[in-house]
């Protein structure tokens, strides 16, 4: 999904005062059950996918539509690490939900990892295909101490193009907790995958960022996309190094690959 540029100097510091009296780092599952809980409790409208856009466009043009509401499954692999502390990983659990709650001009997904990690993001149709939203967040905890980082971009990006082809580079600048952070944008292009047994036809899209500064950070992340932009698969490698004043610099790592189950929400 949109993976932040940990920031870890404020959450790491303050792991420091809480590992002088317990050193504790934990990693929890959110079950479906707990996911379709909070669904519920936050739908409270009859959902729609409609673009708002439809009452402006003539019968002969396509409208995109963003994805069905509800809670949906990814069979998962994955972990994240962080090198400071003597060190902690999270394994991610072997599913994970992502909800999709309407929200603005299309749809909000949030992706559950774990409790301890989240990230969320916003799209949205138009006539010219799904759109990526320029404003997403995402949530670290390590021993305790959670970080929510606040992400806004200059410009929607473009994910699924309604005419199918491929797409060149798109750069953004875009800011983390008001720290720069420039992650550039491509439609790769169309592939045919497969859930619960069916062809499900994709638009392979990537996020690619290579800043080899003092505090650098490689990362790609790859999505495939149906047509309403639900992902199908998504993919990251990613490791950085940021500062802290208290325990020096922290070096953070992710690698996880997410399928998705069923093209059937939970409700």
């Amino acid at each position: 999904m949109i993976v932040a540029t940990v920031i870890l100097g404020a959450l790491i510091g303050g792991a420091v005062v809480v590992s002088r009296v317990l050193l504790n780092d934990t990693a929890r599952m959110v079950d479906a059950d707990e996911a379709v809980e909070r669904f519920r409790a936050q739908t409270t409208v009859a959902p729609t996918t409609a673009p708002a856009a439809a009452s402006t466009t003539t019968a002969a043009v396509a409208l995109a539509t963003t994805p069905a509401p509800g809670v949906y499954r990814y069979a998962t692999v994955g972990i994240e690490t962080i090198d400071s502390l003597g060190g902690t990983e999270h394994a991610y659990p072997a599913e994970t939900t992502l909800t999709v709650t309407p929200d603005g001009c299309g749809v909000l997904l949030r992706w559950d990892l774990l409790k301890e990690r989240y990230e969320e993001f916003r799209l949205c149709a138009t006539l010219e295909g799904i759109e990526l939203q320029p404003t997403s967040a995402a949530y670290h905890e390590f021993f305790g101490v959670g970080q929510r980082q606040e992400i806004v971009c200059d410009r929607e990006v473009l994910v699924v193009p309604s005419d199918g082809a491929a797409r060149e580079v798109v750069p953004l600048a875009c800011t983390i907790d008001q720290q720069l952070w420039l992650p550039e944008w491509e439609v790769v292009g169309s592939e045919l995958l497969t859930v619960a047994g069916s062809p499900v036809d994709t638009t392979h899209v990537r996020m690619h960022i290579a800043d080899e500064d003092q505090y650098w950070e490689r990362t790609v992340v790859e999505w495939w996309l149906d047509e309403h932009g639900l992902p199908v698969r998504m993919t990251t490698t990613k490791e950085s190094k940021s500062p802290s004043d208290l325990v020096g610099d922290v070096i953070y790592t992710e690698q996880y690959t997410a399928d998705l189950v069923s093209l059937d929400p939970l409700r």
